[in-house]
């Protein structure tokens, strides 16, 4: 199969990732800070590398302030829930994934103000749309990264910019730009990420980076293998926000990964690749690439043919993984025009070849001619 629904989770994962899962299984399978034994202590520490690992990617000293989720869509609703209390604003994105826009409609009853940056029809949404919507009640600004329907990039840092003048908090969603571009603690006070994308590692894993001074509430409590003697959540990072047994095997895989995508130069063949997918794709008669890519997501719309049976097509006759609908983004959809049709989605990976990407194209074209 020609997989190219990596915007989804990157497949295949690098050898190097499967033998840390199982050697973790297979060797040190002890839980991390749950014991007095060397396996505990092994567990414990391929945790801690991880952390520091994570720590060198986006440019923090402070590994602590890596606080391991299961996804992204924890870390964001750690970061909203954990942040905002009735009276307050919260600006997001048009383009916000459902694991944003959930969360905020589900605060809205509870007293939160929730506004809406509306982006352009490419999916762009800008700094001074984002800034004329401040008030002195709004808290935070929630801002995607790169679009996961279309792969616009937004100007998360000069947003961030604008946010530290005014005293707000900047989240950023980088699940589909972690591990492709480069983004740092430049871009946001707190930022989430997808482990089992762009950074290659398992399902199950996932990431939010704190920046020192920001302090959200805890969106669930338990165990944490250190001051057990309180009944309250222990008030030092990570053990904060990591109630209840990590899923360590698969934070194994995780380090591994993100060690992967560094000694690769994963960002330059991801983009390279981006770039030769979109050259190929708007090469298609009758094919139109929506927003503005420039990761290796592309969505395209064809008047004449539904996305779901072109989608269905290029599996069944040609072996060809895609993706088909609205991408759990109906409000991406409706800036972009396409919330009643859909999008058909292609999108690159660290695996994937020029051959294959010609193939796709090649495969498309043959499907929208009849």
């Amino acid at each position: 199969m020609i997989y190219l629904d990596n915007a989804a989770t990157t497949f295949p994962k690098p050898q190097c990732v499967i033998d840390a899962v199982t050697e973790f299984m297979q060797k040190y399978g002890g839980n991390p800070g749950r014991g007095g034994h060397y396996l505990s202590d092994i567990a414990a520490e391929k945790v801690l590398e991880c952390r520091e690992e994570f720590a060198s990617l986006i440019g923090t000293g402070n590994p602590e302030r890596i606080i391991f989720t299961k996804n992204t869509t924890e870390a964001i609703n750690l970061a909203i829930k954990g942040t905002l209390k009735k009276g307050d604003e919260i600006i997001i994105s048009s383009m916000e994934h459902n694991s944003v826009l959930r969360s905020c409609v589900n605060l809205e009853g509870k007293g939160i103000t929730v506004k809406i940056a509306r982006a352009d029809h490419k999916g762009f949404v800008s700094a001074d749309t984002v800034s004329s919507l401040i008030t002195s009640h709004t808290k935070m600004i929630c801002i995607i990264h790169a679009s996961n329907v279309v792969g616009t990039v937004n100007p998360v840092r000069e947003i961030y910019k604008i946010a530290q003048m005014k005293g707000i908090i900047m989240l950023v969603d980088a699940a589909q730009s972690g591990g492709i571009l480069e983004i740092d603690t430049s871009c946001g006070d707190m930022i989430a990420f997808a482990g089992h994308k762009a950074l290659y590692g398992p399902f199950g894993t996932g990431a939010l980076y704190i920046k020192p001074g920001v302090f959200p509430d805890t969106l669930i409590e338990g165990g944490t293998g250190s001051l057990s003697e309180s009944a309250l959540m222990p008030n030092i990072f990570p053990d904060k926000y990591e109630a209840g047994t990590l899923n360590a095997c698969g934070i194994a895989g995780l380090c591994e990964g993100i060690k992967f995508i560094k000694r690769e130069g994963a960002y330059e063949k991801e983009l390279a690749m981006a770039r030769f997918l979109r050259e190929e794709i708007s090469a298609v008669k009758g094919v139109k690439i929506l927003g503005d890519p420039e990761i290796g997501v592309v969505g395209i719309h064809t008047k004449a043919h539904d996305c779901v049976d072109i989608c269905t097509r290029l599996n069944s006759e040609y072996h060809i993984a895609s993706r088909a609908g609205l991408h759990c983004s109906p409000m991406a959809h409706r800036t972009l025009g396409t919330v009643t049709s859909g999008l058909l989605r292609f999108s690159t990976g660290f695996f994937n070849t020029k051959e294959e990407v010609s193939e796709a194209a090649k495969a498309l074209e043959a499907v929208t001619k009849h």
